[in-house]
């Protein structure tokens, strides 16, 4: 069995974090995939610079302009290990890709030698109501059931914006995805609801799970907070 670890954290890149910081708690977890939202294409390749990690990004929307390119908002996974068979899906095309309401998905697949590999879905859903995150969280189990990258095994990480997501939960479950992470994660300062997940195959063994404690200082980071999870993966 090899373990992998794998941590999800909404960065809110547009309240300019400080990235040596984040790069700290990413280095200290040692997570050997991470899944970030609302981060800036400078600022993942930033990190990535930092840590010495393969990096993937992709863009959610332009909260400006198309002009201001370098503010777009977006997805990042990050990897000690070598990321392959990246793609971008759009989860709203009918969306502007000029509003926050455009959604997608970024898929990336990191492999470690004779480790093995995992493919990684990060995921940002809806703020805009229930039905839509249930719609969306259909979407992405189309997606890992047709996905062509079937050799290794996937993982959902992501900031799933719903306090009861017992619906959307039920949706990943279709496909044998199941819940490992187990703290509030939102707000940071005083985290009283969970909205950031991890959600793997229900045959992976967890090992640990953590949740930054919270409080001001990790407010200063970010108003969610990093979940982590190691699991467990037959090679």
């Amino acid at each position: 069995m090899a373990g992998w670890r794998i941590l999800t954290w909404n960065v809110h890149g547009s309240a300019r974090p400080d990235l040596d910081r984040i790069a700290a708690v990413l280095a200290d977890q040692r997570a050997d995939v991470v899944a970030l939202q609302e981060i800036r294409s400078r600022q993942a390749r930033r990190l990535a610079e930092r840590l010495g990690w393969s990096v993937r990004w992709a863009r959610k929307h332009y909260p400006f302009t198309p002009l201001l390119w370098w503010l777009a908002e977006g997805a990042a996974i990050l990897s000690p290990h070598a990321l392959s068979s990246s793609r971008r899906v759009s989860l709203t095309p009918g969306v502007s890709s000029w509003t926050f309401r455009h959604r997608i998905v970024l898929v990336a697949t990191a492999r470690r030698g004779a480790g093995g590999g995992l493919r990684c879905y990060n995921v940002h859903l809806s703020t805009a109501d229930h039905h839509e995150r249930i719609r969306q969280a259909k979407q992405i189990e189309l997606l890992i059931v047709a996905d062509p990258d079937r050799d290794v095994p996937r993982v959902v990480a992501g900031d799933l914006n719903d306090p009861d997501p017992v619906d959307v939960l039920a949706e990943f479950a279709t496909d044998g995805f199941v819940d490992r992470s187990e703290h509030p994660t939102s707000p940071a300062g005083e985290p009283s609801q969970r909205i950031d997940y991890v959600l793997v195959p229900r045959r992976m063994v967890q090992r640990d799970g953590w949740t930054a404690p919270g409080g001001q200082a990790w407010s200063a980071l970010s108003d969610h907070l990093p979940t982590a999870v190691t699991v467990d993966v037959a090679d």
